[in-house]
């Protein structure tokens, strides 16, 4: 999954710090760690976490597990006992959704995860979201420029991206980088909290 050169230099080109330290000096240093994570992070294969996620005025909440290979993905969130489950694996071009009510194959996932299930997945994105990037785009759109709000150790505390809000609310200390811990996404009416008990990332 590695992200090439290329695609680190748009990422770079489209994100907009924004940082609220008291001298200039803080500002460099809070602009280069954040340089630096978009570097790390930015060069990882892929991840395997385990947490929780909560849908507001949606039953699809539960346990998750999320595995990411490049732009292989699988997701399976499931309520208590299993109840509820659901997977969705695949590529954000196409994936297989499978559920209580729902087994299908699609070229158009986050229309009929919209549909089906009332849940707003932006694949191409939520990878690197889960990381605490802004995504890069293939190609720069003005509505695709992320804004980010940085705090003082030069980690994203808020990035706004394409109509969706992220809030990054805690990150874990036990990880270097420090990967996050809650994420509170919204678009619109719409939003969810992802808290992200154990992250591994692939090198």
């Amino acid at each position: 999954m590695g992200m090439r050169h290329g695609a680190f230099l748009a990422l770079t080109l489209l994100t907009a710090c924004v940082t609220t330290p008291d001298t200039a000096q803080d500002i460099s240093n809070v602009n280069r760690a954040w340089t630096l994570r978009q570097q790390t992070l930015g060069a990882v294969q892929g991840f395997e976490a385990l947490g929780r996620i909560a849908v507001k005025g949606s039953g699809l909440s539960g346990s998750l597990r999320w595995q990411q290979d490049g732009e292989h993905f699988t997701l399976r969130v499931a309520g208590p006992f299993g109840a509820g489950a659901l997977s969705v694996r695949g590529t954000p071009a196409e994936v297989a959704i499978k559920g209580k009510d729902i087994d299908l194959i699609t070229t158009e996932p986050a229309k009929v995860l919209a549909e089906r299930t009332g849940w707003r997945l932006p694949l191409d994105s939520l990878r690197w979201w889960a990381l605490g990037l802004p995504a890069p785009q293939a190609q720069a759109q003005a509505q695709a420029q992320a804004h980010i709000v940085l705090d003082d150790k030069g980690r994203a505390e808020q990035i706004t991206q394409a109509d969706w809000v992220l809030r990054y609310s805690d990150y874990r200390s036990d990880t270097a980088p420090a990967l996050p811990h809650r994420i509170e996404v919204s678009q619109g009416a719409w939003s969810a909290t992802l808290v992200l008990e154990h992250l591994t990332l692939v090198p």
